[in-house]
């Protein structure tokens, strides 16, 4: 199975009549890694509505490039993919999306892919079918076989990112892991707490602060753990101190 890259990939929009789907297929793009976009006699693709729906994929507004014709746009990519949401005469081999595999078997990293979009309320034309070379589908079971212009694009794009030679972006990457001298500084906030309420008196000092650091260590904190969980302590350390006032004030 050959393994693409989201560079190889331009996703093209032919006549895209509303600007809110025009945002929304742009933050499509940029949730599966695709930068090349490209419309056809788009709309006004930079309305206030299609800056709404991009959210944080504005720029792939400011830097989409426009055409003419889609010959024009698709002219410099070697494997062209229609999209249609239902049977035509003029296409003879129609794959179903979950068999882009197929389709993708003779591309190298030096192929050039363009995904084609038709318009909301048509679909591409007979000119545009010509100028593709393979067609795909998205099989639905309900009873309208055909999806918004934006959630064909998100659902085409996700299973082409099935094939992509680049790991998927996790959140659990960008989150620091606690440094020793934040664990050591948590450990201690905790034994003071102890302190305050007598526990070590009956508990061995080393034992608890070997069973703490086991249970650490298993965990593995980030920083933004350690500072939730010395959070908590502090809210103990003032209730703690407000009850011995308050006693104090009794007495």
């Amino acid at each position: 199975m050959n393994l693409i890259n989201p560079s190889q990939i331009a996703v093209v929009l032919v006549e895209p009549t509303q600007p809110g789907n025009v945002g929304a297929a742009a933050r499509a793009l940029d949730n599966m890694g695709v930068s090349d976009f490209r419309l056809v006699k788009p709309c006004h693709y930079f309305h206030a509505e299609a800056r709404m729906f991009s959210m944080n994929a504005r720029y792939l507004l400011h830097q989409a490039k426009t055409y003419d014709t889609l010959d024009e746009a698709v002219a410099d990519r070697h494997l062209i993919i229609g999209t249609t949401a239902r049977e035509r005469e003029k296409i003879k081999k129609l794959s179903g999306l979950h068999n882009i595999s197929g389709l993708l078997e003779s591309v190298t990293p030096e192929t050039n892919i363009a995904i084609v979009f038709g318009p909301e309320q048509s679909g591409l034309r007979n000119e545009h079918i010509n100028l593709c070379n393979e067609w795909i589908y998205i099989p639905t079971f309900g009873k309208s076989s055909s999806l918004n212009l934006s959630q064909a694009v998100l659902v085409t794009l996700y299973e082409f990112s099935k094939l992509y030679n680049i790991s998927p972006n996790q959140q659990e990457q960008t989150i620091s892991p606690a440094s020793s001298s934040s664990i050591e500084g948590m450990k201690e906030h905790l034994f003071e707490i102890l302190n305050e309420t007598d526990y070590l008196h009956r508990s061995s000092k080393e034992n608890v602060w070997s069973s703490f650091s086991d249970i650490i260590g298993r965990a593995k904190p980030d920083e933004r753990d350690v500072r939730m969980i010395r959070g908590f302590f502090n809210r103990i350390q003032v209730t703690l101190k407000k009850q011995k006032t308050d006693k104090n004030k009794e007495d």
